[in-house]
């Protein structure tokens, strides 16, 4: 054999194995499902991001119990306005009585 047929024959079976490697790769199951992204977080649990955001959310929250900003929330950090909207969002959450007032009681049976 000459030269040009040996590289052909190692070139035709170096291409072969790759299109049998490729071919038993993409047919073999691993078994695991496959994978989806979940939906993004809803926007009702969505906490503000920014200064201005947070001030308007945390003066909505205050109103829902008829109260105002204090004196000096100007001076407050965005991290510490960031706590307090969360701890009063957290107050004004409703509880589970008044969400379903039985749901401490059994059944009449």
């Amino acid at each position: 054999m000459t030269r040009r047929r040996v590289w052909a024959v190692v070139v035709a079976a170096f291409v072969a194995g790759g299109a049998l490697a490729f071919a038993v790769v993409s047919v073999q199951d691993d078994g695991t499902p496959p994978v989806t992204a979940g939906p993004a977080h809803p926007s009702a649990s969505r906490v503000p991001e920014t200064r201005t955001e947070l001030i308007e959310a945390w003066v909505t929250e205050l109103r829902r119990t008829g109260r105002e900003l204090p004196d000096d929330w100007e001076t407050l950090t965005t991290g510490e306005i960031r706590a307090r909207y969360l701890h009063q969002r957290l107050v004004n959450a409703p509880s589970a009585d008044e969400l379903d007032p039985g749901i401490n009681g059994f059944a009449d049976e």
